[in-house]
């Protein structure tokens, strides 16, 4: 039977189409699509079960699309049949963007087993890899939950670090948004300058020039942020495919930081 694990479980972070293709049925892995469930309806790569991505945010003091609570999580995440020994490979139709942020979800409680789908569903829908409209019957499994702090910021680490010199807030959201308002120090690195026209992740080697260009470099701390967190993810989990072994991703992001930040700052 096919091995389930990635050829690097927390490493690349990305699986290519033949490799899911041919491990389909292999043990201990669990296929998760994070389009709409119309789209999911419509057609699906075989065993995919569905999570829509809005199960997995909530509302915390006023900011909308922060991270559940470990209960809630677990109990969603072992409904699809997912233990510490499931690899997870995940993807979406939106440039990856969803796929990224379930997976930066799993990492931050504790799941390093995952894999993203590199070019997601249009890939494997325009490599001609099969697809079906049946629901696999899933059996649950307990999911337990590990806090990896390390792999997320809250508002308060952010404030406390600002103007760090070991720590770089990376806002990868758009020029236009950026002079608007961002966060005191944050380097600007727009997030599709990870993708390609086709959602893939660019090559390594463009990526880390690009990075390096933006004056993104592996020697220090790296806080990714957007708007709601979505976006961030994406570039999170592009930094760990490279290889950048201090990297989190500031879940409130600018949503928060915009109605909290100036009056921190004030105080």
């Amino acid at each position: 039977m096919p091995q389930a694990s990635p050829p690097s479980a927390v490493g690349s972070l990305l699986v290519e189409p033949e490799w899911l293709a041919s491990r389909l049925d292999a043990e201990h892995l669990r296929i998760v699509d994070v389009r709409l469930a119309e789209s999911f309806a419509d057609g699906h790569i075989p065993n995919a079960v569905h999570l829509d991505l809005n199960t997995l945010r909530a509302e915390h003091d006023g900011i909308e699309g922060m991270l559940i609570t470990p209960e809630a999580f677990a109990r969603i995440i072992g409904q699809m049949g997912v233990d510490a020994d499931t690899t997870v490979v995940l993807y979406d139709d939106h440039h990856g963007m969803p796929a990224a942020r379930a997976a930066w979800s799993l990492l931050r409680y504790g799941h390093t087993r995952l894999a993203l789908l590199d070019g997601g569903w249009n890939a494997w829908e325009n490599g001609a890899f099969p697809a079906t409209q049946e629901v696999s019957f899933i059996t649950p499994r307990r999911f337990g939950v590990v806090q990896a702090e390390q792999y997320g910021a809250d508002f308060v680490w952010v404030h406390a670090r600002l103007n760090h010199p070991d720590v770089i807030l990376l806002d990868v959201r758009s020029n236009a948004e950026y002079a608007k308002g961002h966060l005191p120090g944050a380097l600007l690195w727009d997030w599709e300058n990870g993708a390609n026209e086709n959602s893939t992740f660019r090559s390594a080697a463009d990526l880390r020039a690009s990075l390096a260009h933006a004056g993104v470099t592996p020697d220090r701390e790296i806080v990714t942020y957007c708007q709601s967190g979505v976006r961030a993810s994406h570039t999170f989990l592009l930094l760990k495919h490279l290889g950048f072994e201090r990297v989190r991703m500031y879940d409130g992001s600018w949503a928060e930081w915009s109605s909290r930040g100036a009056e921190a700052e004030r105080s």
